[in-house]
């Protein structure tokens, strides 16, 4: 097994070609396309399915399972 020298910097604050990366983070604009991107189509498609089980549990079985039913 190969030891480290005591000299040599972590692996994760060592310099590429002499410059310091910051490390990943979480920023406003990865918020924005999270909730653009994936946020608001999982929603639109939720709401879709919602409405499509609202539409035919009121009119072919007399009943409702939908988040819809609630606003009746």
């Amino acid at each position: 097994m190969a030891q480290q020298s005591s000299d040599s910097p972590p692996r994760d604050k060592a310099p590429i070609r002499g410059r310091h990366i910051p490390k990943r983070r979480f920023t406003r604009w990865a918020l924005y396309y999270f909730v653009i991107y994936v946020c608001l189509p999982v929603l639109a498609v939720s709401i879709a399915v919602d409405a499509l089980l609202y539409a035919v549990m009121t009119r072919f079985f007399d009943s409702c399972y939908a988040f819809f039913c609630l606003f009746r």
